[in-house]
């Protein structure tokens, strides 16, 4: 493959619809004028993809794309999620749709004798009289088969005992006769089903034919098409949240268990189960639908059956598409549903995140809907479902970039797909707090969501980046985008440091009670311990990531951890219990309590040497082993950092996650040599003050930082060499300054982005209110024009500007200084002032969000939002220093 695959770090989404081809041809051009070398295709949906239409308009884009050099990644399906095949499943393999199995119960309380049961009239879901009517094969449901009926006893309330009778070598035709002992049972009658699940027109992920039919509607086309540009214009697939989805009930909570829900199946898993229970396993398919007293044999089946088809995932559908792909000289990439828990879980789950992954070239994970908030990092939220804010903000973009770093086919990369679906109030400002949230836990590729074509305003999805020039901050994202760019390209081909690393707790969700892995993530990240989440499949098979245990210190893939931290699990699989067995002078601390029970194995004792911690003691402690890899004298837990070695060279990237508190502090960084300051928007370096310190009795450097709510800094190793300019903060530019000056009045006008720059008519004003109060529906650019008499060219001199909503351009004297998107609104114009009068430009572009209340909403709200105000108000003024 071309190593200019190297080189696109940013691939947004193309919606194609079918849209004319100047419009198709102007949206790559916008594209390209962000700096973006990459698109992602997708049909959103085309009607006629992998047909005349889709190859007519992919003949344009591969034209543009090789015009401005950049390559095309397919989303690799006609619709979200991956899975339907393009409709080659209901189309010409109905044998191969989904196959479940699903339960139908009989109670039998008290001593009866002998029972008969209809079993054919349990073949079908029990409903009640409101659902007479729905739709449903029911030529295919004819073909429903019994796998087993087993009756096990009932305990109290919704607990049941762990006896059971097998009792389906007594079907006869229609019927079953049986007698049970004395008691209360419950019969369960356990079928197979191709109709009473999900969608059924998708694909099946645990079966290798029914997954290969993705190849065949999709990829195999694609190829056939454009076979010659593959690896080069061509770089690969991208599936997009591809799930078992067993069930049609969009929801989080898909675990084994959740009543009546119907769970995958095919033929291998079945051989796999007789292979651990033989043909007793029967009796144990009453326990992935009931809850036990005793959780004995429920947490043993629960966890084989969800080892079994997350492994059958990551074999049939993952890896047979990887494989394809690299047979082809392409790459495979994409994500699943990671939502609350979601990553292993079934529903719209994949059952494990590690293993979905296997497949992929680089790790994915995606951040749409208000799942991640500026200044919400813990709080559950209503946005288009309920957000568990600690998941999001803690775990989710560790658990992307661990799988990116540890796994060795990734090469260190992960991708996050971001930004959709905020709604159009989501600007350029926020988005990039967003991406910085990212790139502070090591993100390096992004897959932005999206660029539409449709007539504006699309309901589909906003906010959407050019939106056929109506969004008045397009000019702004394309600087986001190159901001973006260059700071994902530092934080590649490197190594991560990382001073722990945290059990990824999927196999723990599996079956039983646990803590979940974002509070263990959650209390490192607030007391800047950084880490990676390893998977037990990691550690059960160093070898296959290039790890070792050496001197109680564990690596993988080329990154040292000092401990591993468990989450508090109530089981824990035998063979991780063995890696502790096999390691016993490696450190390995449980959070609040050891496990109660293994699975598969009795070696519980093995852990008894384990240190267990509770989790607010949890960073105390490990500081006091010295298992920290920075110092900070100032307790801030929105102080993330992030440490990469790359070509040498240590980094660090520092955030204040805070959307209220400036940060103000020393950072005590074990280095031997100083380090200096990177400010990738501006694309300069600047030196810092370093004081040589003593961190964990090695030599060390001190630096002093300010970082004022959401502000970034990347702090760079020097080895000695000399930075002249002087990097200062926000404030101290401005304190430094002896004189100010502030604007008598303002002339102000206003216009639409698809109109700029035609102002028209402005107003003189001389105090500044927001344009939202006079006219609440404005979405466009304010320009507000002054001007200021100096007496002399100034030494230094920096424009502030309270309040701005909310990105602002400044050009003085006619010549653009700069774009500032988010506070604070300073800059620095030094260069461009002069002595006597200076014309003073300010234009702020606000977000395509209140012109939607002219009725250009769609029909539907599932979240509801405060809008923030427009333009600009409050202290505007000049600080600087005469020479």
């Amino acid at each position: 493959m071309s190593n200019r695959v190297e080189e696109n770090h940013i691939f947004p989404f193309l919606w194609m619809r079918g849209e004319d081809e100047s419009i198709l041809k102007t949206e790559i051009e916008k594209i390209h004028e962000c700096g973006i070398k990459a698109i992602c295709v997708e049909a959103r949906p085309h009607d006629e993809f992998c047909k005349e239409g889709w190859w007519h308009d992919m003949d344009i884009v591969i034209a543009e794309a090789k015009k401005y050099g950049m390559q095309i990644w397919i989303l690799d399906d006609k619709h979200f999620p991956t899975g339907y095949a393009n409709g080659l499943i209901a189309e010409k393999y109905p044998e191969r749709k989904k196959t479940y199995i699903t339960t139908t119960v009989a109670d039998v309380f008290g001593s009866g004798g002998y029972q008969t049961l209809d079993v054919s009239r349990m073949l079908r879901p029990t409903i009640g009289y409101w659902e007479i009517g729905n739709p449903v094969d029911m030529e295919e449901r004819a073909n429903n088969k019994i796998l087993a009926v087993v009756a096990i006893r009932c305990a109290n309330g919704h607990l049941f005992h762990e006896e059971t009778i097998d009792l389906t070598d007594k079907v006869e035709g229609n019927y079953v006769n049986f007698e049970l002992p004395k008691g209360q049972w419950r019969v369960h009658v356990i079928y197979k089903t191709k109709t009473d699940g999900g969608n059924d027109t998708y694909i099946n992920m645990i079966d290798r034919e029914s997954a290969s039919t993705q190849i065949e509607a999709v990829y195999e086309p694609h190829y056939k098409q454009y076979k010659e540009e593959f690896g080069k214009t061509i770089a690969g697939f991208f599936s997009d949240e591809p799930q078992f989805g067993n069930i049609k009930e969009v929801c989080f909570d898909a675990k084994l268990g959740k009543p009546k829900m119907p769970l995958p199946w095919s033929d291998e898993l079945q051989q796999m189960l007789e292979g651990k229970y033989g043909t007793e396993y029967v009796n144990y398919l009453p326990y992935l639908f009931e809850e036990t007293e005793e959780k004995e044999k429920q947490l043993q089946i629960r966890f084989d059956y969800m080892d079994f088809v997350s492994k059958l995932y990551q074999k049939n559908f993952s890896e047979q598409l990887g494989d394809w792909c690299k047979a082809h000289g392409v790459e495979y990439i994409g994500h699943v549903v990671e939502d609350n828990g979601t990553h292993s879980r079934l529903g719209m789950g994949a059952a494990h995140y590690f293993r979905a992954m296997a497949g992929q070239d680089m790790a994915g994970i995606d951040v749409i809907g208000g799942q991640i908030i500026y200044g919400a990092p813990t709080q559950t939220r209503k946005q288009m479902t309920d957000i568990d804010g600690e998941f999001f903000h803690y775990a989710l973009g560790k658990l992307g970039t661990s799988c990116g770093q540890l796994d060795p086919k990734k090469k260190g990369r992960t991708m996050c797909e971001l930004f959709g679906a905020y709604g159009w109030k989501f600007g350029v400002r926020d988005m990039k707090y967003l991406l910085d949230h990212l790139l502070v836990k090591g993100i390096n590729y992004l897959v932005p969501h999206a660029f539409s074509m449709a007539e504006y305003p699309d309901i589909d999805c906003p906010p959407h980046f050019y939106a056929r020039g109506n969004n008045p901050q397009f000019p702004y994202f394309a600087e986001l985008m190159k901001y973006g760019d260059r700071m994902c390209k530092l934080l590649s081909n490197g190594l991560h440091v990382a001073s722990v690393a945290v059990l990824y707790d999927g196999e723990a969700d599996w079956a039983g009670n646990h803590m979940p892995m974002q509070k263990v993530c959650r209390e490192l990240i607030e007391h800047q311990i950084d880490f990676n989440i390893v998977s037990r499949d990691m550690l059960i098979n160093l070898k296959a990531y290039n790890g070792k245990v050496e001197d109680n210190v564990l690596y993988i893939n080329g990154i040292r951890f000092e401990a591993l931290v468990v989450p508090y699990t109530e089981q824990i699989a035998a063979d991780f219990v063995e890696f502790v067995k096999e390691n016993p002078e490696f450190p390995v601390i449980f959070t609040d309590k050891l496990p109660d029970r293994t699975v598969n194995g009795n070696n519980l004792e093995t852990l008894a040497s384990c240190e267990v911690v509770k989790l607010a003691s949890l960073s105390a402690e490990l500081k006091n082993k010295d298992m920290f890899d920075i110092a900070v004298d100032t307790e801030f837990k929105d102080l993330s950092f992030y440490h990469y070695v790359k070509d040498g060279k240590n980094l660090f990237v520092f955030l204040n996650e805070s959307a209220e508190d400036k940060f103000t502090g020393h950072v005590t960084l074990p280095l031997e040599y100083k380090v200096k300051y990177y400010d990738a928007w501006k694309q300069e370096y600047r030196s810092v003050e370093n004081d040589s310190t003593i961190l964990k009795d090695q030599k060390a450097t001190k630096v002093s930082l300010e970082l004022e709510p959401g502000e970034i800094a990347v702090l760079v190793e020097t080895e000695g060499e000399v930075v002249e300019n002087l990097h200062r903060s926000f404030a101290q530019q401005r304190n430094e300054c002896e004189k100010q000056v502030e604007f008598a009045s303002w002339n102000v006008g206003k216009v639409r982005a698809i109109e700029y720059p035609n102002f028209g008519e402005t107003e003189q004003v001389e105090t500044l209110e927001l344009i939202s109060f006079k006219d609440p529906t404005f979405s466009g650019v304010i320009r507000y024009e002054s001007e200021v008499e100096l007496d002399t060219a100034p030494a230094e001199a920096y424009l502030y500007a309270e309040h701005v909503y909310e990105v602002m351009k400044v050009v003085v004297n006619g010549q653009e200084v700069g774009k500032c998107i988010r506070p604070p609104y300073q800059m620095d114009i030094t260069e461009s002032l002069q002595a006597g009068k200076n014309n003073i430009v300010i234009e702020v572009a606000t977000t395509p969000a209140r012109e939607q209340l002219k009725g250009m909403r769609p029909p539907f709200d599932f979240n509801h939002e405060t809008l923030e105000p427009t333009g600009m108000y409050g202290e505007v003024k000049i600080f600087y220093n005469e020479k």
